[in-house]
């Protein structure tokens, strides 16, 4: 299949900013990039590089950030590309303090075919945490007493476990999800918070995503581990203007709702979502928030602290942050 490489480059703060905009565009996924990372992660004695082509070597010697997203090469994508190449120029505009980069944008064509299963080689085990050990679905790998194997196939969708962002909220849920709990995963992906939490202890998972192949995708890996529908579930709409879908989550969690949210996204779509949380939540039930960039960590804490919840703990891990929050009181 014939897809429209669009690749533009900012800082990691124009990142933060042009992420909103494309989630109002209706792009639900992106590849994200910072040169300071690839160079972290290529030198590190444990990442399965033992080569850099020229490509990479080049990319690892810039600056800023990349976010690289690819649309089918028809209407759709080329109207998401023309409203692109509108909006940069506002946002350029909009950055009176220089501070989001060149927001530049390029196109070119790819096939699928080039890349489809490649990226593969660079899929490896690893461990986050105490306990677990993620596996690409394809990977062999024997675990140690007390390591739990978390099976993984990504399918198209966000949640390798490889980002800062998903590693932070997995080390969250070890160290603060209830006993037995019945968690909820908003903006689940291919549901490795969720499956994670099922290893760890808790009793139902509940998975929502935007997308209906991240649905699909996370239902499918829950079968992998040996998760089966009366334990996991992932179903797909948009909770900020589905209520339909709202009743339907709450229908599952059974009396009193769930005992822990987690929703590794964006800052914007967190603080947008901060005032639902409450509905879905049985009594001070927890959210752990996952995406944000250091930039906008200030406006997560006053969004959630707004909505009556106290931050329990925060962990960040280069330029990304994550919180433990409790609703401090429910209303009956």
């Amino acid at each position: 299949m014939i897809w429209q490489e669009v690749k533009i480059t900012m800082t990691a703060a124009g990142a933060e900013r042009l992420a909103a905009e494309l989630l109002r565009l209706g792009v639900a996924g992106w590849q994200q990039e910072s040169a300071e990372e690839l160079r972290e992660y290529l030198s590190d004695p444990a990442s399965p590089f033992d080569y850099a082509d020229d490509g990479l070597t080049k990319q690892a010697a810039g600056e800023g950030t990349v976010l690289t997203l690819y649309l089918a090469a028809d209407e759709q994508g080329a109207a998401i590309i023309a409203a692109l190449q509108s909006l940069l120029p506002a946002l350029r505009r909009e950055d009176a303090a220089a501070a989001w980069g060149a927001l530049s944008l390029s196109v070119r064509q790819r096939d699928s075919a080039e890349w489809e299963d490649n990226w593969k080689q660079y899929y490896k085990p690893f461990k986050i945490g105490r306990r677990l050990v993620v596996c690409p679905s394809w990977e062999h790998y024997d675990p140690a007493p007390g390591e739990k194997l978390l099976l993984i196939e990504p399918g198209g969708s966000f949640g390798t476990g490889q980002h800062y962002t998903t590693r932070l909220c997995l080390e969250l849920l070890e160290e603060y999800l209830p006993e037995r709990a019945k968690l909820l995963d908003l903006g689940c992906g291919t549901g490795i918070l969720s499956i994670g939490a099922l290893h760890l202890g808790a009793a139902q998972a509940v998975g929502v995503d935007i997308e209906a192949h991240s649905a699909a995708a996370a239902r499918e890996n829950a079968a992998r581990n040996g998760y089966d529908d009366s334990v996991y579930r992932a179903v797909w709409g948009d909770v900020l203007t589905d209520q339909t879908l709202v009743s339907q989550l709450l229908g599952y969690a059974g009396a009193g709702g769930y005992d822990i949210i987690t929703v590794n996204i964006v800052a914007d779509v967190i603080m947008a979502m901060s005032g639902l949380f409450a509905r879905l939540l049985a009594g001070a039930g927890l959210v752990l928030c996952s995406g944000v960039i250091d930039s906008r960590r200030g406006d997560v804490l006053a969004a959630m602290r707004g909505q009556g919840y106290e931050l329990l703990a925060e962990r960040a891990e280069n330029g990304w942050c994550a919180f433990a929050f409790r609703l401090a009181q429910k209303e009956a």
